[in-house]
């Protein structure tokens, strides 16, 4: 098992920093960690002790980091839906090109990434094993009047007038810009046929003291996914959004992980 990082071309002509968990034999699977909004593309390690631990049982793994966020060059503006789609793509066809990729595919999101990956899943049949934490796989955004704190009549008209609405985000403390294509992009994301259509395992992970996406949106997930082969829901009873990573609590983190890396090593 070999863990580096490199960095591969996005369709935008920018680079995209990958990190790279090998498995210990090939020809291997691929499992794509897809990271949340403004977040870093390890999640704080969980993706990288969920990709070690699976390297064993023939898969390798790749983390993307998306517009803006983590080590990427690029300015947060350009942090879009359709992006992050492109750049998941990126990711998989540079382990493709230069790895023994064969077999099935798996997916694991968080928050946002929850939502890319419902997303990706509606046109990649292939996927055939998906983890879902702490989702945000809600249609458009929610029924919520705001997002993260911000009403969504003040972002969608400052968006409408500049092209893009000043924003400031809590996860880091810094001011950003979000794209107005990321804004209507978010308002036209309905994600209920993608899950209700899926037909590979799935396991759904969720704090039950999340505010920031919801747990009943993982309750309303997990019954959507009424064609999934398998499905598995985990609850973290005490965690919030971060599994313990912003109060100190690594053995929620460890019940996240720990779940994931049993489900995905009798279902990918």
């Amino acid at each position: 098992m070999k863990t580096f990082e490199t960095e591969t071309l996005s369709k935008r002509g920018t680079m995209i920093p990958l990190t790279v968990v090998e498995a210990d034999a090939y020809p291997a699977k691929l499992l794509l960690c897809v990271h949340g909004f403004k977040a870093n593309r390890t999640e704080d390690g969980r993706f990288l002790e969920v990709a070690k631990n699976l390297a064993a049982d023939g898969i390798t793994s790749v983390m993307m980091g998306f517009p803006g966020c983590d080590v990427s060059k690029e300015d947060f503006i350009n942090y879009t839906l359709n992006n992050c789609l492109d750049d998941i793509e990126s990711a998989r066809k540079h382990m493709e090109e230069h790895y023994e990729i064969n077999g099935p595919l798996g997916m694991i999101g968080y928050s946002m990434g929850g939502r890319l990956t419902a997303m990706y899943i509606g046109s990649h049949p292939e996927v055939e094993c998906i983890g879902l934490w702490a989702a945000a796989t809600y249609d458009r955004f929610g029924g919520s009047d705001e997002f993260l704190g911000v009403p969504l009549e003040i972002m969608r008209k400052e968006a409408a007038e500049k092209g893009y609405c000043d924003f400031h985000n809590g996860f880091d403390n810094t001011d950003i810009k979000l794209n107005k294509e990321l804004v209507e992009q978010m308002d036209n994301c309905v994600l209920s046929d993608n899950l209700k259509n899926y037909k590979g395992a799935a396991i759904v992970v969720h704090g039950d003291s999340d505010i920031t996406v919801p747990y009943q949106t993982a309750v309303d997930t997990y019954g959507l996914l009424e064609n999934a082969r398998e499905k598995k829901p985990v609850t973290v009873k005490t965690a919030d959004h971060g599994f313990g990573a912003w109060d100190n609590h690594p053995e929620l983190s460890k019940q996240l992980t720990d779940a994931t890396i049993e489900f995905f090593r009798s279902n990918l």
